[in-house]
């Protein structure tokens, strides 16, 4: 049963991963980025966004997933697919890795 359980929740996880990082994320904790004068709408293109933290404090760090601003970057298609390459090539050799261990038990 406990098998089960921790199957289950892996299973949670895996989609909340792939949905944030493979698909449109969603925006559960905000931005740690805020632009000037987005609280009116008036954001113009070139307008550079500033930190709403400190840099390298906990609150400046994204507690799961990816911020939600770098869908709205200049660099957004090299950042995804550079992003999803690497995740691909980690997540290939650690299912051979794994598969590997299980067969030699």
């Amino acid at each position: 049963r406990y098998m089960f359980m921790f199957m289950g929740f892996y299973a949670i996880y895996a989609g909340l991963i792939y949905n944030d990082c493979f698909s449109l994320g969603l925006d559960l904790f905000g931005s740690r980025w805020v632009f000037p004068n987005q609280d009116y709408g008036t954001v113009n293109e070139g307008d550079v966004a500033t930190s709403v933290a400190e840099y390298g404090s906990n609150e400046s760090v994204y507690p799961f997933g990816l911020d939600p601003v770098w869908h709205v970057s200049g660099n957004e298609l090299l950042f995804f697919n550079s992003f999803k390459m690497k995740m691909s090539v980690i997540f290939g050799i650690c299912q051979m890795f794994l598969g590997t261990v299980i067969k030699g038990l």
